[in-house]
């Protein structure tokens, strides 16, 4: 076999051949350098793409991590606010409960001896829905406090898996292999995710209870519309609360009496509402309440409205919640200008503010 080869050149317009003896071996050492230098740079090529893919899918995703981590930090404020309101609407519930005298299963309201339809006389914030403030308290557990739960443990291996098989579906990696910082740094969303979750779920069930509450506590209200509009819930002047039911000094002889109602002062003049629908049973004048207005609202509910400058109503009118009664004023044994205002049960007085929901 021939240890050379030889190429030979024919020009297009000259004459003559012209030949050239290339040794084999360089020959083909140099065609195996060719095929390697293009494999190489095949490869590096290759490489090439597939960092810029990478590196482009890497700021991709980083950017996507911080949008994700302050939507959800975002979302968690507007939990907290959530859970504020769904707080004020159970008391609000709990109020409307206790002044309609509805009971539950788990919830027991006493009412006035000798009637059966009267509102009862117990204190809103003494009631006790236990289901409802469980969770309501679980939803205000520090984060240190929710991380030791199973279940959230359990939420937030659920969303370590999702996060560790997106990556691997996106970036090549697989669950098992060794993951790189950024996939490090997604999975540290899964706390955020799992903490999210878990308090979205105890939301959702407070949420679900408090429905079933409010349809039921609707339901009674429709049936008892009647003894709602006899229910003395607004308070009959604008103004400040300057002494509340209950023991006190008497400003006369400086020993403790019973305060019977709530006193709240406003200038001369200022209009006493009707706080529910009755009939007048007393419009008149008596040396220690002054000018004075009674109300029998029916179911063993009765109002009075004393020290007023003027009553703008009769004996025996029929009146209606909101509707104008007397004017606030200083007559008979009073300090000041003021509305004595008392709420009386079968003829024993009660805290007014029991009743008040405005």
């Amino acid at each position: 076999m021939s240890r050379f080869y030889t190429i030979m050149v024919i020009p297009e317009k000259e004459k003559g051949v012209k030949s050239f003896r290339i040794p084999r071996v360089l020959f083909n050492s140099f065609i195996f350098l060719i095929l390697v230098v293009v494999s190489v740079v095949g490869i590096l090529s290759y490489d090439y793409i597939k960092i810029l893919r990478q590196v482009y899918e890497n700021r991709h995703l980083s950017i996507e991590n911080r949008q994700l981590k302050e939507q959800i930090q975002l979302f968690n404020m507007k939990l907290n606010t959530l859970t504020d309101d769904i707080e004020r609407v159970q008391q609000f519930e709990r109020k409307l409960r206790v002044i309609t005298g509805f009971e539950e299963n788990d919830l027991t309201v006493p009412t006035q001896k000798n009637s059966t339809t009267a509102p009862i006389e117990r204190n809103p914030d003494s009631v006790n829905i236990p289901l409802d403030n469980e969770l309501i308290e679980k939803l205000k557990q520090d984060s240190e406090s929710i991380e030791k739960l199973d279940k959230y443990q359990d939420i937030k291996d659920l969303y370590e898996r999702k996060i560790a098989t997106t990556f691997g579906l996106i970036t090549g990696y697989s669950y098992t292999k060794k993951w790189n910082n950024l996939i490090k740094q997604s999975l540290k969303l899964a706390g955020n995710f799992a903490h999210f979750d878990y308090k979205f779920g105890l939301l959702r069930q407070i949420a679900s209870n408090l429905e079933v509450k409010v349809n039921e506590l609707d339901q009674f209200l429709l049936d008892r519309e009647s003894f709602l509009r006899s229910t003395p819930t607004l308070i009959p002047a604008r103004g400040w609360i300057t002494s509340y039911y209950g023991p006190r000094a008497s400003h006369y002889s400086n020993r403790v009496k019973m305060h019977e109602g709530l006193d709240v002062g406003a200038p001369i003049g200022t209009s006493i509402l009707a706080p529910a629908d009755g009939i007048v049973k007393i419009a008149g004048k008596n040396p220690g309440f002054g000018w004075y207005v009674e109300i029998d609202h029916g179911y063993g509910v009765e109002t009075l409205y004393a020290h007023n400058s003027r009553n703008m109503v009769k004996k025996g009118q029929r009146v209606k919640r909101g509707q104008l009664i007397a004017k606030v004023g200083n007559s008979g044994l009073s300090t000041g200008p003021h509305l004595h205002y008392e709420v009386r049960i079968n003829g024993t007085p009660v805290d007014p503010l029991y009743y008040i929901l405005d």
